[in-house]
């Protein structure tokens, strides 16, 4: 009867933890990093949720067991998101190799298999197709997500453990997109120099307009530029009237700044405003197969300087570079090619930063260098870099495409002079280049500004320049400008803009650095047999240690003493 007794109570115990399980999602993460916790900007994002929200992963089959690993992972981190989000949060997996429906939308929508080898004896191995896609639902909104994009390389091998720290940002990515509701944040367009306007880049108007909104900017006549107010302390958000810009985007300037329109704007990044240049300085106009390249006169040395920014005014060539389509010859109209153009850098050295996290690589069309310079109060981060094998060349040059492709550098004049920074990010306390000066005045804004000049920062600001005006602009096809934007040059755009404009939620995913700790490989080769046959054995020992201190504790309880009539 006792123990009938304690076996109930073991049942009743086991089944109550059994539907706690079902209700609460609770595990314990001991790691140092908490690799297995949720950041606190995924949490807001699920907590900003306006309804429901259906994720369905494409990764079931039978699959080795590190792509099997890298599901797992995939569907704990959402069981955690189901347990954080107030609305109904649910999830599926699905083996598309079994829809044809579904294969038949992947088609269309472009996506493509990853061949995946899998041993099915010791000689033989099955070829299978692996879709690494997440569809994330709300209401009306659909949202596709490449899960192994960024770790992917070019021989087809996935990167599962690198691609398994970027889950929660591809995922919170999509939720915020979802999550954005009332007035969105404004971004500034700065026109008047010639600078390419959005119709020119309809992809990066497009992702822009998603979440925030997106207003031209002109400062000619001499109008302060106030910062967003979720930048600035309370007591001055009373007293700003509008909601200011979350960052201010200068794309491709082609004519000088005067000197009213610079105060204007560096007035703007003192008071907390958040900037980004791209910025080129050679004119190259390649109508015909050569031409000769002109410096741009922009006139923001001055500005740059102070903020710690030297430019190169250089051209930035690199082994690692983009194509150029050339005519090779005319057969009922021009047979069209592609060529390699050292002009054309592709660059995939981004230091570790969470603007860089999810890029590969960017392509930059005739691009310069830019050098920092150590300034009090501010700090630099450089965000991309040429390859080894790249060079600057300075001063004005003969572009010929006919003789570069039929005389190219030799790799051996380019040994040492390779990784040039050609996008740097300055962030802090900056000071004023019109310190004991007058503020400027001109026949456009006749009068004084009407906002109190600050000789340096009041709150700290942010800015990133880029040597590269064309970066938004789409990939030319055959002469035509094409309608895709030409590698990761968007992603890394898009991330610049939310990094600057204080997407805190996103960019709190984006910079949690996971240290992945792999085995040291001459090591686990020296010891492998001892290391499997402790793998192996050591289970079984454990269990008989347990069945025989099983056994002699129930002995011991329940043996009893013999009694014996006198």
């Amino acid at each position: 009867m006792r123990a009938l007794l304690h076996f109930l109570v073991l049942l009743a115990a086991v089944v109550l933890v059994y539907l706690i399980g079902q209700r609460y999602f609770v595990r314990i993460d001991l790691t140092a990093e908490k690799r297995y916790t949720l950041s606190e900007g995924t949490k807001a994002l699920l907590r900003r949720l306006p309804q429901a929200v259906y994720v369905t992963v494409y990764l079931e089959g039978e699959f080795p067991y590190p792509i099997q690993r890298y599901k797992r992972a995939i569907e704990t981190l959402l069981a955690e998101m189901r347990a954080v989000a107030p609305k109904p949060f649910n999830y599926t997996f699905v083996n598309p190799s079994k829809s044809p429906e579904v294969l038949k939308s992947f088609k269309m929508r472009g996506v493509q298999p990853i061949p995946i080898n899998v041993r099915v004896s010791q000689t033989e191995t099955r070829r299978q197709y692996m879709y690494p896609v997440a569809v994330v639902q709300c209401g009306f909104q659909e949202i596709w997500i490449d899960l192994v994009k960024g770790n992917l390389y070019p021989t087809g091998e996935i990167n599962l453990l690198e691609a398994e720290q970027e889950v929660e940002y591809k995922i919170a990515a999509a939720l915020r997109q979802i999550a954005v509701y009332g007035e969105k944040p404004i971004i500034g367009i700065l026109s008047g120099h010639g600078e390419y306007p959005l119709d020119q880049m309809p992809q990066l108007r497009a992702e822009l307009e998603r979440f925030y909104r997106v207003l031209p900017v002109r400062v000619k006549e001499g109008q302060a530029l106030p910062p967003a107010k979720m930048f600035l302390p309370e007591s001055l958000r009373q007293k700003l009237q509008g909601d200011g810009y979350a960052a201010i985007l200068v794309i491709g300037p082609d004519s000088a700044f005067r000197e009213r329109e610079k105060y204007e704007l560096e007035q703007y990044l003192l008071r907390g405003g958040r900037l980004l240049w791209l910025v080129d300085y050679h004119r190259i106009n390649l109508t015909e197969s050569s031409a000769l390249t002109q410096l741009r006169e922009l006139n923001l040395d001055d500005l740059f300087f102070r903020w710690g920014w030297r430019p190169g005014y250089d051209l930035v060539q690199d082994f690692s570079c983009g194509f150029i389509e050339v005519i090779r010859g005319y057969y009922n109209g021009p047979l069209w090619g592609a060529e390699k153009w050292l002009y054309y850098p592709v660059v995939y050295i981004f230091p570790p930063h969470p603007i860089t996290r999810t890029v590969d690589a960017v392509l930059y069309r005739y691009a310069g260098s830019v050098d920092t310079l150590a300034r009090p109060g501010v700090q630099h981060t450089i965000l991309a870099l040429s390859s080894p094998l790249s060079r600057s060349v300075k001063g004005t040059q003969l572009i010929d495409i006919n003789l570069t492709l039929k005389n190219p550098p030799s790799p051996e004049a380019f040994k040492g002079k390779g990784f040039r920074p050609m996008a740097v990010l300055t962030e802090g306390i900056f000071e004023s280049v019109f310190q004991d000066r007058e503020p400027p005045t001109d026949s456009f804004a006749p009068k004084p500004p009407t906002a109190r000049f600050l000789p340096r920062s009041g709150l700290p600001g942010k800015a990133i320049l880029i040597t590269d005006g064309e970066l938004a602009l789409p990939a030319e096809v055959q002469g035509r400008s094409a309608d895709y934007v030409p590698l990761d040059n968007l992603t890394f755009l898009l991330n610049c803009v939310d990094y600057l404009a204080g997407e805190i939620s996103l960019t709190q995913v984006r910079s949690r650095s996971v240290q992945i700790r792999r085995l040291n490989p001459e090591i686990v080769r020296a010891h492998a047999t001892f290391i499997q046959a402790f793998n192996l054995g050591m289970p079984i020992v454990l269990m008989i240690l347990f069945g025989l201190g099983l056994y002699f504790w129930r002995r011991n309880i329940y043996k009893r003493p013999l009694i014996t009539k006198k």
